[in-house]
């Protein structure tokens, strides 16, 4: 079994660039807004987000929904510094945990909703199946995975954003 992390642009040393590279090269504020309102979140709801990143995802869910608990999950260290900086400069209660999206550290039927956004990629297909074990295990029972990721490659600028 390969559990070998695989860090944000593939090689730790760009760590620090991710956001200016999305900002350049995605429409991640429309896509992530896009992945919010179509969760219909609703009131006082648990929401995770698995492989959170940098917290642009994690932010968002909060701001868009100040009294649900929020909680971002990443198995990167450095990634999650950046990510507590963030949630440290925008003023919401939020919640960065260290773990991997195949072991989360939480309880059996404690999340409303549980975010992916441009994750899922990166893992290997057993870890894919193993994630997937682990949010279905999490969400409370009428809960919903709501993923923004990408498919498999089709040309060399797919490959490489991917």
């Amino acid at each position: 079994m390969n559990d070998k992390y695989v860090p944000a642009l593939r090689f730790g040393m760009f760590t620090r660039l991710y956001d200016p590279v999305m900002k350049l090269i995605m429409p991640e504020d429309a896509f992530k807004n896009s992945l919010v309102r179509q969760a219909k979140i609703g009131r006082d709801k648990k929401i995770l987000d698995i492989g959170c990143g940098t917290a642009t995802l994690t932010i968002l869910i909060k701001k868009s929904h100040p009294d649900c608990e929020v909680i971002g999950l990443d198995g990167d260290p450095k990634i999650l510094e950046i990510a507590r900086s963030k949630v440290s400069e925008s003023g919401f209660d939020i919640a960065l945990d260290t773990g991997m999206a195949f072991e989360f550290p939480y309880p059996d039927q404690y999340f409303d909703r549980v975010f992916s956004s441009l994750m899922l990629h990166h893992l290997t297909r057993e870890n894919k199946k193993r994630t997937l074990k682990e949010v279905f295990r999490v969400l409370k029972p009428g809960g919903e995975l709501h993923v923004a990721d990408f498919g498999k490659p089709q040309n060399i600028i797919m490959y490489l954003i991917s």
